[in-house]
């Protein structure tokens, strides 16, 4: 069985329920409240900074459209693309990368397998790129310039069996 304990002086002094310190305080409802409010905005203001952040880092980090090079009322930054309908094979390149040359831009050269154009011609979306086709056949020679609203390149190169080029192609 236990001994009975002896007590000693900290046993004698009177215990003090209503000290409970700051730790141990009860929340009241306008204290949660408060708390509450203070992680809205914590969490409001993270998540902005993050989203706007990032948005900052990606127009940074990703390629800038092309800016304007005009010469003469000519963009000269209008994208061109090549199409060898001719059957060879051989024109595609050489062409696009004549152009290049000439200090145009030519994103795609494509080759067209199984369709043979007959006629050779430029085709244009809107008229403002007139100008820069005319430019244009100083390098690849004399073809019809069409203007083509529902075109689906703003500038369109088709090669066709009647190409003969301007340039030597090997």
């Amino acid at each position: 069985m236990a001994k009975p304990k002896q007590q000693d002086l900290l046993d004698q002094i009177a215990a003090d329920y209503k000290h409970a310190g700051r730790h141990r305080a009860k929340k009241t409802a306008r204290d949660r409240l408060i708390e509450l409010a203070w992680l809205a905005v914590a969490s409001i203001v993270l998540s902005s900074s993050g989203y706007f952040g990032l948005q900052y880092a990606v127009k940074s980090i990703a390629t800038p459209s092309p800016t304007q090079r005009i010469v003469n009322g000519v963009d000269l930054n209008t994208p061109i693309t090549v199409i060898d309908g001719s059957g060879t094979r051989k024109l595609a390149s050489p062409i696009g990368q004549a152009l290049l040359n000439g200090k145009l831009v030519v994103p795609y050269s494509r080759t067209l397998d199984k369709i043979i154009l007959t006629k050779s011609l430029i085709k244009i979306q809107k008229e403002d790129f007139r100008a820069l086709a005319k430019r244009m056949l100083l390098i690849l020679g004399e073809l019809p310039i069409v203007l083509d609203k529902d075109s689906k390149y703003p500038i369109e190169v088709r090669l066709g069996s009647d190409y003969v080029p301007k340039i030597p192609i090997n």
